[in-house]
């Protein structure tokens, strides 16, 4: 038997709830360090889905046929049975119905090792954003996922979440966050490349689009007329006013290992990390600290090169002093790569 930790509330009551352990082996499993409290794992998932309350109720529904239960305590015996190697001792279990397409091309070599737990299909739709979210919690809290079927193990490096996002009611304009930015790497510049656009093809005027589907619901001929002239109306008084800056970047070079780019653009109000923000229902900013190594590929790789891991560990910290930075002039909040919060001041 494995039983359910007790936690710190006293919602819980006196008894623990138990299943036997041999019911975790057709189960995915979260494995956290046993200096993990469950408050811990319940703050991470809140970022990603808004109104959850693992701690209070020890189980976080995820979709119609999938949830995360948890935590469980096992035993010496009960993690043998389970399926857990040691040293792990507490682990979240995702219940969630098998959903895979075909397996990865041979020689895939991804990140997190899904191609080599999934050897014959690699888990999509439900089960596939489940089991992400599982192997994004491990990667942030030092833990690993226990797969269901081949059994492997799926350990993240922790140090592989390089890139921030601040969210933030407030714009900083290009010269101001050149500014904020120079301050932690001499030598950033501006980036305000705009792509060329030379408006619609020629298909739009011919008649040939929409389309037949929509055919059947074609405007009248006046009413057709109608909205052409209120469109190149809207055109002419757009294009009379100044030019509206709506997204730039800045970009700062780190040769010989590539470049940290600050990406400004309009935030997306669906995002679940800003869904509980006073600001929400106002337009918002977020600033992506990016770094842009010389060769993605290495990013992607679950063994990189020993000069890739040299370069993370000089990039990282500057990437972290740059969101602090900007989370400093512009307020907000401050998330990592997975989508999970970061305390501005310990950056």
């Amino acid at each position: 038997m494995v039983r359910r930790r007790r936690q710190e509330r006293p919602d819980w009551g006196t008894d623990e709830p138990s299943l036997p352990a041999r019911d975790l082996v057709d189960q995915h499993l979260l494995l956290v360090p046993s200096t993990v409290g469950v408050e811990e794992v319940d703050y991470l998932i809140r970022a990603r889905l808004p109104g959850c309350d693992l701690a209070g109720t020890g189980e976080v529904r995820l979709g119609r046929h999938s949830r995360i239960t948890g935590p469980y305590t096992l035993s010496m015996e009960g993690a043998v049975d389970a399926a857990v190697p040691m040293p792990w001792t507490v682990c979240y279990a995702l219940q969630a119905p098998a959903e895979r397409e075909g397996p990865a091309a041979p020689g895939t070599d991804d990140r997190d090792g899904f191609a080599s737990a999934f050897p014959a299909g690699l888990p999509w739709r439900d089960e596939g954003r489940a089991l992400q979210l599982l192997v994004a919690l491990a990667r942030r809290l030092g833990g690993a996922v226990r797969t269901a079927g081949s059994l492997e193990v799926i350990q993240p490096d922790p140090d592989r979440a390089v890139d921030h996002t601040v969210h933030s009611p407030y714009w900083l304009d290009p010269e101001v966050l050149l500014g904020v930015v120079s301050r932690v790497v001499p030598g950033a510049y501006l980036d305000l490349a705009v792509l060329p656009w030379h408006g619609p093809s020629d298909d739009v005027y011919s008649g040939l689009l929409p389309g037949a589907e929509t055919e059947a619901h074609r405007l009248p001929s006046a009413q057709l007329e109608a909205l052409h002239a209120a469109a190149d109306e809207d055109d002419l008084d757009t294009l009379a006013g100044p030019a509206v800056l709506d997204g730039y970047a800045v970009v700062a070079p780190l040769d010989p290992h590539g470049m940290v780019q600050v990406g400004v653009l309009a935030g997306d109000p669906d995002d679940p990390a800003v869904a509980g923000e006073s600001w929400i229902d106002r337009p918002f900013v977020s600033y992506e600290v990016r770094w842009l190594c010389p060769d993605p590929r290495d990013r992607e790789r679950r063994g990189p090169s020993e000069d890739y891991l040299i370069a993370r560990s000089r990039v990282f910290p500057l990437v972290s002093a740059i969101a602090r930075a900007v989370v400093e002039a512009a307020s907000g909040l401050v998330t990592d790569e997975d989508g999970f919060w970061l305390d501005r001041y310990g950056l």
